[in-house]
């Protein structure tokens, strides 16, 4: 198995850990999604601060913390709008529409932008892991309409697609750590601009311990992601998401208890042979 692919797998393992406590944490009515967002994205960067000193040799360039502010730029306002999102009644439609196609416009932006030539047989996996993770994913089968949540879907698609290519060009001569650290805590600084711009009237009411462990996992996700982008193909690295949301799914169905359906089932199977032929 080659290395990006260990990486990529255990990235988006790690990933949808995180995101299945947020989503308990999401349950509970006095969270404010935003304040919670700012808070792990604080522990994230700590974390890997803690790591990339133990463990690496951290150097933070101008040049690295300038970039690190545009990625942090574009990650807080991502999780805005992803926030936004999640309180719109038709999510069920709308999260899955917005996981589904930015995997795709992240797949033909590598090929457009980034000059990869993803073989045939990756090109034959794709849609099979686009249909999978929708169908995993989405509430009711049907094509959501055109209203707020899509117009909110189109942008998140295009920020999500920048900032997915403009990482994998960065990690072309920056050490993952080096990127990851600085990129969180400016993703930390604009996150709190927005609280205090919106000004939440709901605080945050959880364990820290809780959101510590959110955050170990999450901060675990970039930091192998961004490994993962470092040694392979970003048209080979982002399609294997689809196993974050396979795994959210599963994650759900045993531990919260949300229901379980059959078709779901075939899709995890069409998403875990995608993920095959891209890796091919």
């Amino acid at each position: 198995m080659q290395s990006w692919l260990i990486f990529a797998i255990l990235a988006y393992l790690c990933a949808a850990i995180s995101i299945s406590i947020d989503k308990f944490f999401m349950n509970k009515k006095n969270n404010e999604p935003l304040t919670t967002g700012a808070f792990k994205m604080f522990f994230d960067g700590f974390i890997l601060l803690i790591i990339g000193l133990i463990f690496f040799n951290l150097r933070f360039s101008l040049n690295v913390l300038l970039w690190s502010l545009l990625v942090g730029f574009l990650y807080a306002l991502l999780s805005f709008m992803y926030f936004t999102l999640l309180k719109l009644k038709n999510v069920g439609t709308a999260i899955p529409f917005y996981d589904s196609f930015l995997i795709l416009s992240v797949f033909i932006g590598s090929i457009i932008f980034l000059n990869e030539t993803p073989s045939l047989i990756n090109y034959l996996g794709v849609p099979l892991i686009l249909v999978g993770v929708y169908l995993v994913l989405s509430e009711k089968l049907k094509i959501p309409k055109p209203d707020k949540s899509i117009s909110i879907v189109f942008f998140m698609v295009i920020i999500g697609t920048t900032y997915s290519l403009l990482v994998k060009t960065l990690l072309s001569d920056i050490e993952p750590i080096n990127l990851v650290v600085p990129m969180y805590f400016s993703t930390t600084f604009f996150l709190s601009i927005f609280l205090l711009l919106r000004r939440p009237k709901r605080t945050i009411n959880v364990k820290s311990s809780k959101i510590f462990i959110s955050a170990f996992f999450g901060a675990m996700s970039v930091f192998l992601l961004y490994t993962a982008l470092s040694f392979g193909k970003a048209s080979q690295v982002y399609p294997i998401a689809g196993l974050s949301s396979v795994s959210i799914f599963l994650i759900a169905s045993i531990f919260l208890k949300e229901k379980f359906y059959l078709h779901k089932l075939l899709a995890v199977i069409m998403v875990f042979f995608g993920i095959y032929l891209v890796s091919l």
